[in-house]
């Protein structure tokens, strides 16, 4: 959503500048502040209301909050030529300010969003581990056995080739080669602890079911928009090859 917002704001900001700087338009009819706008009709007017629309809507989804009539103000003090309230050194100062503000926000939400996630994994294992088939390591990451091979297994400092996927605790599909149509080739030394301890138990034509403890995974920090801070992770890896064997 964002992101096309985004894109949608580019291009009508591209398509304002086009339009504004090849088009001749005509006067722009004044219409008195204390009264409501009407319905806009040309082009300069309904390109002006997508592109305020489009740019607010990119804001409040972002969780950016405005005064809209100060923000109004300020664009009407650029456009009618009117002295600026701040100098650009001030405006960036209050612009730093607000950022640490959000930033601060971020933080707290973050905590607490790694706390709930934290308890929801660890009651989730404490129940899982008492089910048919569920081995559980010294470290805490548990399994299970889909298929077991008859290969070799990989050392900590092999290069191995898999097919996996990776999902949430409610089955939201994260990340997977499957879906790619492509087995990903990785050195073991070099992913989350969960995967370079459960990929070394298997052997080369084994599938194996892994669940990985926020602290075998991506921890508090979490990794991209859908691996929250503290969230489990569930992954179907098929051991394909090891490097040079």
């Amino acid at each position: 959503m964002k992101k096309r917002i985004l894109a949608a704001c580019i291009i009508i900001t591209l398509l304002f500048v086009v339009v504004t700087g090849c088009a001749k338009q005509d006067p722009v009819e004044e219409v008195s502040a204390q009264e409501p706008l009407p319905d806009p009709e040309t082009l300069i007017e309904r390109v002006s209301y997508a592109f305020g629309y489009l740019m607010s809507d990119g804001y409040k989804n972002q969780g950016v909050d405005l005064d809209y009539r100060y923000f109004a103000m300020a664009m009407e003090d650029v456009y009618e030529g009117g002295e600026s309230v701040y100098t650009l050194d001030e405006m960036d100062q209050i612009m730093m300010e607000y950022q640490e503000v959000l930033i601060a926000e971020q933080q707290v939400l973050a905590e607490e969003a790694a706390g709930v996630n934290l308890q929801i994994a660890e009651e989730f294992l404490a129940e899982n581990k008492d089910r048919e088939g569920i081995i559980t390591t010294e470290s805490g990451l548990q399994y299970e056995v889909v298929v077991e091979g008859e290969g070799p297994k990989p050392a900590r400092e092999d290069e191995v080739t898999v097919h996996y996927s990776g999902t949430l605790v409610d089955g939201t599909v994260f990340d997977s080669s499957y879906q790619r149509g492509t087995p990903a080739t990785f050195p073991l030394d070099g992913v989350i602890s969960g995967w370079t301890e459960g990929v070394q138990l298997m052997s080369v034509g084994s599938s194996y079911r892994f669940y990985i403890h926020p602290d075998l995974g991506y921890g508090e920090m979490g990794a991209g928009d859908l691996i929250g801070p503290n969230v489990l992770l569930v992954f179907d890896i098929e051991l394909i090859s090891i490097t040079g064997q």
